[in-house]
């Protein structure tokens, strides 16, 4: 990078979003960790590599692959960027109900691991958290059941948000009780202490070990 123009990255980056008006805006897509991967990986680069071309902790790129993090707009596009590559953002009528029985497929299998699509789960707060009158409909369906880790995770979603909304818990929440072990997300001891911290009290009352930003942008009403 031409070292005698320490910002144009991030100048031209700027005027760009800008012009659709979408600077600071929070990304809501489905996983911006793969856009990233597959830029990164056309690029041939590794995530040291591109982390130094955008001049971001290599920590950052990392934690956005690993669904971690959720980037901004800005962020996303100037790593893309700098892989040599162009983000494009479209706006589209949404047509599907805000429902949480749709995340019963919010995972995948990676080589016999589960791996839940947290990014799925963090957009369907951020759309409870925008339509609070949508609440009630949008949890009474219970989803179908998987693997029973994520099945207690939306059970607790569920339960957790109509407490902090005042209205009624569902009935079928009630089938899925506490995991056997405590489980929280791969972390340091540290990061596990900070976690069982701010667990949600619905994740802790069924062994659930798990940040409250993991999954809500807001404090606790």
């Amino acid at each position: 990078m031409d070292s005698t123009r320490p910002d144009s990255l991030g100048e031209n980056l700027q005027t760009r979003l800008r012009t659709e008006g979408v600077a600071s805006m929070l990304l809501p897509m489905k996983d911006s960790g793969a856009i990233l991967r597959d830029a990164r990986a056309n690029a041939g680069l590794s995530r040291r590599a591109l982390a130094a071309k955008a001049r971001v902790p290599t920590s950052t790129v990392s934690r956005i692959e690993q669904g971690q993090s959720d980037p901004t707009l800005t962020m996303l596009a100037r790593l893309v960027d700098a892989a040599g590559r162009d983000l494009f953002v479209e706006s589209r009528p949404r047509e599907d109900a805000l429902s949480l029985a749709q995340l019963a497929t919010a995972f995948s299998d990676e080589n016999g691991q589960l791996k839940i699509d947290w990014t799925r789960l963090r957009g369907f707060v951020d759309r409870v958290q925008l339509h609070p009158e949508a609440l009630p409909e949008a949890i009474a369906d219970p989803p179908a059941p998987t693997f029973p880790l994520l099945n207690v995770i939306l059970a607790a979603l569920a339960e957790q948000l109509a407490d902090e909304h005042d209205i009624e818990r569902p009935r079928w929440t009630r089938a899925f009780g506490p995991l056997d072990e405590p489980w929280s997300p791969p972390s340091t001891p540290r990061m596990r202490a900070s976690f069982e911290e701010s667990t949600p009290e619905a994740f802790r009352r069924r062994n659930v070990v798990l940040s409250r930003s993991a999954l809500f942008r807001t404090a606790a009403r």
